[in-house]
C-alpha cells in the first residue's frame, strides 16, 4: 500500500485532500453508469459498476492508512477528532456511490419510465455538484491554515458551505417531485421496481447531504 506519511510532514490536510480526490473519483463514476444503464448497455454498466466497487475499496486504503498515522492533535493545527470526523464524512461520498450501483442492479430489468429519465439525470447532477462544491472546499483548507482559520479566506469559505446547504435542499425537494411521479405510476413501474428506485433516490439524496456535512465539519473546525 502507498504510504502517505511523507505527505503528514508539511501539512495534516494533504492526505485528507488526497482521499477527497479518490472520493470524488468514484462519485463521477455514477454519471457514466447511469446513462449505460439507462442506454441498456449492460456490458458498459457492468464495467463501471465494477470500476466504482474498486475505487471506493481505493478509497478505503487511503482511510484507514490516514487514520493509522494521524499526529496526536498536540502537533495538529485542529482537534484530531475533527480531522477523523471530516474523514469519515468525506468518506461517506464514496460509500453511498457504491450502494447506488449496488441497488440499481439488484434487479433485471429494473423498470423506469423513459420520459422520466432526464428528471433523474439532472437531480443526479445536482447531487454530484454539491459534491463536487465539497472537494472545492476541502481544497482550499490549507489556505485557510495559513489564515489560522479566519480572516476573509474563512469568510468566503463559510459563503460556499452556506451554498451547499441551499444547494442540498434543492436536490431533497427535486428528490420528492420525482418520488411522487413515480408512486403515481405504480401499475406501470411495478411494486418492487418502485421500491428499489425509492431506495436509489434516498442514497442519491443521501450524497448530497454527505457533501453538505462535509461543509459542516469545516464549519466547526472554523468556529473553534
Amino acid at each position: 500500500m502507498r504510504n502517505f506519511l511523507p505527505i503528514f510532514g508539511r501539512s495534516p490536510f494533504g492526505p485528507i485532500k488526497v482521499h477527497m480526490d479518490r472520493v470524488l473519483e468514484t462519485a463521477r463514476e455514477l454519471r457514466p453508469f447511469f446513462d449505460a444503464f439507462f442506454a441498456g448497455d449492460e456490458d458498459r454498466a457492468r464495467d463501471v459498476r465494477k470500476s466504482i466497487l474498486k475505487m471506493e475499496h481505493g478509497a478505503d486504503l487511503v482511510k484507514n492508512e490516514i487514520r493509522e498515522n494521524l499526529p496526536n492533535s498536540y502537533f495538529l493545527p485542529v482537534d484530531r477528532r475533527d480531522l477523523l470526523a471530516l474523514l469519515h464524512t468525506q468518506d461517506k461520498i464514496a460509500d453511498l456511490s457504491e450502494d447506488v450501483v449496488v441497488v440499481a442492479t439488484l434487479k433485471h430489468p429494473l423498470e423506469f419510465p423513459e420520459d422520466l429519465r432526464p428528471m433523474f439525470l439532472e437531480i443526479l447532477d445536482r447531487s454530484l455538484a454539491t459534491c463536487e462544491r465539497a472537494g472545492d472546499i476541502v481544497r482550499e483548507i490549507d489556505d485557510l491554515r495559513e489564515a489560522s482559520f479566519g480572516g476573509t479566506e474563512a469568510e468566503e469559505v463559510l459563503s460556499h458551505i452556506a451554498e451547499i446547504g441551499q444547494a442540498e435542499h434543492e436536490v431533497d425537494k427535486a428528490i420528492y417531485g420525482l418520488a411522487k411521479e413515480l408512486y403515481r405510476r405504480e401499475s406501470t413501474v411495478g411494486t418492487t421496481s418502485l421500491l428499489l428506485w425509492q431506495k436509489v433516490l434516498e442514497l442519491v439524496g443521501r450524497l448530497a447531504n454527505a457533501a453538505e456535512s462535509v461543509g459542516d465539519h469545516i464549519r466547526l473546525m472554523l468556529y473553534r
